[in-house]
């Protein structure tokens, strides 16, 4: 699936969650000592006068932020573990939501790199679609060398193919029998199978089940293949 191993990937997952959520609860728990702190010393600088209140109220913005600092060094321990929650917490949440992305389409790190760059190409009018005739006609024999019969839920008949100088293949592929060769690109005729691709939602991605169904694919993989 990728560099993980897609036998480890919902393990992956499941360590990214956790640490997102114990940076999240250490930021939390910093928040609530260092809190308590401020308040006690606030209690302590007005005699008791105003005790009910919050720490911060009447403190300009520059007060508020030396206040923190104060706290902060007046326990360097739990404030400098505190801070470095406080600033990894969103990382962490960052690439666990991102993977949480990645399943959602179906797609590994690499392939989303793929499809960005056939994006582009699409974008640059390179990109041109046909489909497999149920036939057979047009388009050869199937090579299962290249093409192998596989129990997924999802196929498609399309075919795709980057011309570099953006005109569609002059002849349909396949035409050669099982020689997958292109011919040299030219103009399009009213005949051929070939239509320039204008969007990347038109592609098929053979990967993506759904978000519910991909999850689902992400964790039995991973538990069948350690047990």
């Amino acid at each position: 699936m990728n560099c993980l191993g897609k036998a480890n990937y919902a393990y992956f997952i499941g360590m990214l969650f956790s640490i997102a959520l114990l940076l999240s609860y250490g930021s939390y728990l910093t928040h609530l000592i260092l809190t308590e702190t401020l308040q006690r010393n606030a209690e302590r600088g007005s005699q008791g006068l105003q005790s009910n209140l919050h720490w911060s109220v009447g403190k300009s913005w520059s007060q508020y932020f030396e206040s923190w600092t104060w706290a902060l060094s007046r326990d360097i321990s739990i404030g400098g573990v505190g801070m470095l929650a406080i600033m990894t917490a969103p990382l962490a949440w960052g690439l666990f939501l991102y993977h949480v992305y990645l399943i959602r389409i179906g797609m590994t790190t690499n392939e989303k790199s793929k499809w960005e760059d056939l994006r582009d190409d699409i974008a640059e009018g390179l990109v041109f679609k046909s489909e497999r005739r149920l036939d057979g006609h047009n388009h050869g024999q199937r090579d299962l060398g290249i093409e192998p019969l596989v129990d997924w839920p999802i196929s498609t008949n399309q075919w795709l193919v980057r011309c570099d100088d953006g005109q569609p293949p002059d002849s349909p592929l396949g035409s050669r029998g099982n020689d997958q060769t292109l011919p040299s690109p030219g103009n399009l005729s009213h005949r051929s199978p070939w239509k320039r691709l204008l969007d990347l939602h038109d592609v098929d991605n053979l990967y993506n089940l759904g978000f519910w169904d991909n999850i689902a694919d992400a964790v039995t993989v991973s538990i069948l293949s350690n047990t």
